[in-house]
């Protein structure tokens, strides 16, 4: 079975599709191209009767075609593992204590109590740079530099 450009094309097209029923008219504008569509629009048609044929593609009802779609083999019904049992009441020594440490082994959990600290507030204004043409635009229009922009 040699199969020619246009039907390898088309198999290619459905195959894009993942088993989903596609109309001729898609089929025929998307799989061989603009040009192909515009020199005949029903190009695909004699194409697709063969393929249904040899059984690489299959039709609906509704005159759509996919690729065939392999049935997944469904896996044997398993038996799930039971959970291991757990005792219901937990002593209190569930939580071994920890071994003690010295200060400097031991690492440290928080920072301070005071996680969070507030932004430093700073009483100078920092300087806001002005690219040199926009400072000659406002200088040109009246407008005043501030002390806190520099066009340097």
């Amino acid at each position: 079975m040699t199969l020619s450009a246009d039907e390898l094309g088309i198999l290619e097209y459905l195959k894009s599709w993942n088993g989903k029923f596609v109309p001729m008219m898609e089929i025929c504008r998307r799989a061989g191209g603009r040009r192909r569509y515009e020199e005949s629009q029903h190009w695909a048609r004699a194409l697709m009767s063969r393929l249904v044929d040899l059984k690489l593609v299959q039709v609906n009802e509704r005159g759509h075609y996919r690729v065939p779609v392999a049935e997944k083999p469904k896996p044997a019904a398993h038996q799930p593992t039971p959970p291991p049992k757990v005792p219901l009441v937990v002593a209190e020594d569930y939580f071994p204590p920890a071994p003690a440490a010295t200060e400097e082994e031991q690492p440290k959990l928080l920072v301070d109590e005071n996680y969070f600290p507030p932004a430093e507030q700073s009483t100078e204004q920092s300087e806001q740079w002005i690219s040199p043409q926009i400072a000659e635009i406002l200088k040109k229009s009246g407008k005043k530099l501030g002390s806190k922009h520099s066009a340097k």
